[in-house]
């Protein structure tokens, strides 16, 4: 059984149980949402689709600074935590689905994938980086965000020790920016296992995140010579 068939099985119900109370908690620390809130042009996003939304607790906060005639879409792994979104937020379009699967056929302006790839199957990240890209709109912005350590690495999974499940660690902004057709323009670094949201610090590298917001062109980035 691959990773992905482990999460989307069970283990994806199992983590939003878990999570479920501390999704609904203060929004202020929430990177995506921070940096979004300071995007210039966010007047001109008419859609969003979030890849990992668990029960688009993120989305919803968005509504409220976003185009009111904004489309909102959301997938996720877990039955549950999709069933519960359904029931709260009736306004977005949910999927139950993985990120190497992704079962809508159209483009979004804004995407946002937040600590979801390491969860990922080594054997199915080439498929699920080229999914996200392809429901990122030419001009669109990617909002991706994982943990940030100085090297490539994986860590046994806790909750399941001897599943060989992992998580895998590294910078996967870098993957994208390596297609050529994404450049970076803002990032923020922060302390993911802190609870003080309110001041940044230096973070050892074992517990570091980031969220990084990426825009798509099919052509800027490659200058005519």
């Amino acid at each position: 059984m691959s990773q992905d068939d482990v999460f989307f099985q069970g283990e994806g119900d199992n983590w939003f149980r878990r999570n479920r109370d501390v999704l609904q908690s203060d929004a202020r620390g929430d990177w995506p949402i921070q940096l979004i809130g300071l995007m210039a042009g966010k007047s001109e996003i008419r859609s969003v689709i979030e890849l990992g939304c668990s029960n688009g607790y993120r989305l919803a906060r968005l509504k409220g600074i976003l185009p009111g005639d904004c489309r909102f879409v959301g997938t996720d792994a877990s039955l549950e935590a999709v069933h519960a979104g359904k029931e709260m937020y009736p306004w977005i379009e949910f999927h139950r689905a993985l990120l190497s699967e992704i079962p809508v056929e159209e483009v979004f302006d804004l995407v946002i994938v937040h600590f979801v790839l390491h969860w990922v199957d080594r054997r199915s990240l080439g498929r699920s980086v080229s999914e996200i890209d392809r429901v990122t709109r030419d001009g669109g912005v990617l909002v991706l965000g994982d943990f940030l350590p100085d090297y490539p690495q994986r860590r046994r999974y806790h909750h399941l020790p001897g599943g060989g499940v992992y998580t895998w660690k590294q910078d996967y902004a870098r993957i994208f920016e390596a297609l050529g057709t994404y450049r970076e323009f803002a990032r923020i670094a922060f302390d993911h296992s802190g609870t003080d949201v309110s001041v940044l610090q230096a973070t050892p590298s074992s517990d570091r995140g980031y969220c990084a917001l990426l825009k798509k062109s099919l052509e800027t980035y490659y200058p005519e010579v």
